[in-house]
């Protein structure tokens, strides 16, 4: 009888694991179970009027993914977009990559953002009493009191700060976001043909069928424990201790998923509604927003506004459309009212003509965002780490707090394989 390897959750990373593990391991069956009924589901497109819209801004960076994109490339087209990210702070819009003397005088003197280099490991701790006032500031702006503070440092440094502000990181992402922000790379955004990201999907869907792994969507897992043996309810072949069994789910929907008394507390975080939205406009000379292929907002002038991205432009449109994404905010609790505002406070950057045409098409909810503390998800990492230790066949390699981008994806699947799935489940035996 066949070894059965089973990866719990479909995500890019579980799929990426698959492929390393049939490649070498080719007289194995190999299946991916996945709860929902869809193939990857975050990058399934949002239908917004006649339009097709990625669920939020989706991107590769041409220097940062090149081993994903050289991967990708076998069965999916790609196009690259020589720009780079703006930033709105307030009502200024700036590159990311300008320095402290090009920001707003504003926020500059509000707030002490100093001109001098400046180097944090630890973000909380570092920052300067004015300097957490500004964190403070820009949460207000792009979320509400759902968003822990710890949370708003993570979503604002340093990305809303000048380029002389740096994470002290060996993650990659970090490393490569500052080259960027000091200009020391000139990187492009590169998109599928088409500009959506479900036909990433379809090109991968086809290569899992070609390379032997199995998908069975619809097969939603609990994980129950009994005299300290973990039992699946959902597919009876998890049951068996000889079929080898990887956990790809992050921590917090998988904290959902435990069946636990201790597990109460997993449960108990509030949703905040996060939206996309696209903006139609006509009748214009220029636009500022036209300079980037994505902008990141904090603004009190448009509360909940997080990010404008060019879809006209990704998806090579004659029209002139910008995809905007944005949560629901307790200070401006009719929606109606909120993209009003985000719509007067677009039209700014743009020059019109003789008369302002500007206009939302439609905006779509996509999905629940959380925003807890620190400390509550470390919490749920170690009881979820504790929860799988010492099972037989089992392995949960790489305790991913929420997902990640794709290029993370591609990265820790690489890695894990070869240094732990590789190790313990299959050359022992």
């Amino acid at each position: 009888m066949k070894k059965k390897v089973f990866l719990i959750g479909l995500n890019l990373y579980s799929i990426f694991l698959s492929l390393k593990i049939k490649s070498q391991y080719k007289n194995y069956d190999v299946i991916i179970l996945e709860g929902s009924k869809s193939f990857l589901k975050a990058y399934n497109h949002v239908k917004i009027d006649k339009y097709k819209v990625n669920p939020g801004f989706h991107t590769f960076e041409d220097i940062r993914s090149n081993s994903l994109l050289n991967f990708l490339e076998k069965t999916i087209k790609f196009y690259k977009i020589k720009k780079t990210r703006g930033m709105i702070i307030g009502k200024d819009l700036i590159s990311c990559q300008d320095s402290v003397n090009k920001w707003p005088n504003n926020i500059k003197k509000k707030f002490q953002i100093r001109s001098k280099n400046i180097s944090h490991k630890n973000k909380k701790k570092s920052l300067s009493n004015s300097e957490k006032k500004y964190v403070k500031y820009l949460k207000n702006c792009f979320s509400d009191s759902r968003t822990s503070f710890n949370d708003a440092i993570d979503l604002s440094y340093p990305w809303f700060f000048p380029p002389n502000y740096k994470e002290e990181s060996k993650d990659e992402a970090s490393i490569f976001n500052q080259k960027v922000r000091e200009r020391k790379i000139n990187h492009k955004y590169v998109f599928p043909e088409g500009g959506l990201f479900e036909n990433i999907s379809f090109g991968l869907k086809k290569l899992l069928k070609k390379k032997g792994v199995k998908i069975k969507l619809n097969k939603p897992v609990k994980f129950i424990k009994k005299n300290n043996k973990i039992f699946f309810d959902g597919c009876e072949e998890l049951n068996k201790s000889s079929n080898f069994k990887i956990i790809c789910i992050p921590v917090k929907p998988l904290s959902i998923s435990i069946i636990n008394k201790e597990n109460n507390r997993a449960n108990k975080l509030t949703p905040i509604k996060f939206y996309t939205g696209l903006i139609e406009v006509k009748n214009f000379e220029k636009s500022k927003l036209d300079n980037f292929v994505e902008v990141i907002v904090a603004s009190e002038h448009a509360v909940g506004l997080k990010r404008i991205s060019l879809y006209s432009d990704i998806l090579k449109m004659k029209k002139k459309i910008y995809q905007i994404e944005f949560l629901e905010n307790y200070n401006e609790p009719d929606l109606y009212n909120q993209l009003n505002k985000i719509l007067l406070f677009m039209s700014k950057f743009i020059k019109f003509k003789n008369k302002k045409s500007i206009k939302i098409i439609g905006y779509s909810f996509v999905r629940n965002v959380f925003r807890p503390k620190n400390s509550y998800m470390n919490y749920l990492k170690t009881k979820t780490i504790k929860f799988f230790e010492n099972e037989k066949n089992l392995i949960f390699p790489r305790q991913i707090l929420w997902p990640v981008n794709s290029n993370k994806h591609f990265s820790f699947a690489n890695i894990d394989y070869e240094k732990v799935i590789n190790k313990k489940f299959f050359t022992k035996k």
